[in-house]
């Protein structure tokens, strides 16, 4: 009943043009910009990346591109090496993305798209592995109302505490909530601006690329009260206040409502990662790194590209270490086969600040 009365006084603030969102701004500590370090390379494309609180290090290979004969591999020393211990057990289609957690948890969502296109009967499945015991503890397939029959499921985010999943539906567009104590899931945000591509196509150095997806990256708050998003072919950021997602009673529309644009100057990106109050995404076009600082939203200097000195072709998925440094794919999936480079994994760290007082 109070979560209720809580929703409707926030639905009709947002009706009255006062702010949408009910959540405490990110504690922002900016430190200075940070060093780029080749972690690994591959000759096959990988998507997402995950490292566990113990500095397990895990990336995926879609079956949509090029790809080795396994789906998920663990990277040491620089080499990747079959997660053979959860790939033998899986039977997995095409895994598009895997986050670890802080309870050494890995979850890997697999998308049941055969190659080409088809749907395998299988379904979109997300699996619970742990990370102590190399086992899958538990595997949750998504219902037949929820998956469409253009979903392309993307990108997760798990809140341990609410025991709930967040996906992205990159095919047809659209947030789905998965509980991972009922298995049941629902289609939160669908058909709607939002989570569609806005854009018509994209400029990079390689020209026009108009295969342009929809609601793709996406990261929770700190607190988990706010779910950023954005669409792979779209220039705005959005967020939505988590509690409006989960309860099922609201009607799409009553929480298109809450949904907030964060950053009309946003830039078109994959994935994204959360890193002391600011996010970090890929600056697709620009081919670097984009900064966006969420105690500045909707100006021009709440962004920036961060220059490397390198060309980052589609920095892919994000994953925030324990030590605040960040790890990220390249999947180059603007370039033609005869342009390929090698995929990349890099590591984003920030200097430590000197403690010594600078006269």
């Amino acid at each position: 009943m109070q979560l209720k009365k809580w929703l409707c006084a926030l639905l009709a603030a947002s009706m009255l043009g006062a702010a949408s969102v009910a959540a405490a701004k990110e504690t922002v500590s900016w430190d200075d910009p940070p060093q780029l370090e080749l972690m690994a390379q591959s000759e096959f494309q990988w998507t997402g990346v995950a490292v566990s609180p113990a500095n397990r290090l895990f990336v995926c290979f879609p079956t949509w591109g090029n790809h080795p004969n396994f789906h998920v591999g663990e990277i040491m020393n620089g080499a990747v090496y079959p997660y053979y211990e959860v790939e033998d057990h899986a039977g997995f289609v095409c895994v598009q993305s895997v986050v670890a957690d802080p309870t050494n948890t890995l979850w890997i969502l697999d998308t049941g798209r055969r190659p080409d296109g088809t749907m395998d009967p299988v379904g979109v499945r997300l699996f619970m592995v742990s990370l102590s015991t190399n086992q899958i503890v538990r595997t949750y397939t998504l219902p037949s109302d929820v998956v469409l029959s253009d979903s392309v499921m993307n990108d997760v985010r798990v809140d341990n505490a609410r025991s709930v999943a967040y996906i992205t539906d990159s095919g047809h567009g659209g947030i789905i909530v998965l509980d991972l104590s009922t298995d049941n899931a629902w289609r939160a945000l669908t058909d709607i601006p939002e989570v569609r591509a806005n854009l018509q196509a994209i400029y990079f150095p390689t020209g026009l690329f108009t295969k342009l997806a929809h609601s793709d990256g996406l990261e929770l708050s700190s607190d988990k009260k706010l779910l950023y998003f954005c669409s792979l072919g779209s220039d705005i950021l959005y967020s939505v206040p988590t509690v409006a997602l989960l309860d099922e009673s609201l009607s799409v529309e009553q929480r298109q409502k809450l949904v907030k644009a964060v950053n009309v100057k946003n830039v078109p990106t994959d994935g994204m990662v959360l890193r002391k109050g600011a996010l970090y995404m890929g600056a697709l076009s620009n081919e670097g790194i984009w900064e966006f600082r969420l105690d500045e939203s909707n100006v021009a200097e709440a962004g920036a590209i961060l220059n490397f000195g390198r060309d980052i072709r589609w920095a892919d998925s994000f994953a925030l270490a324990s030590d605040n440094s960040v790890y990220f794919t390249t999947s180059s999936i603007n370039y033609p086969p005869d342009q390929q480079a090698p995929y990349e994994l890099y590591h984003m760290i920030w200097p430590e600040k000197s403690s010594t007082p600078q006269h």
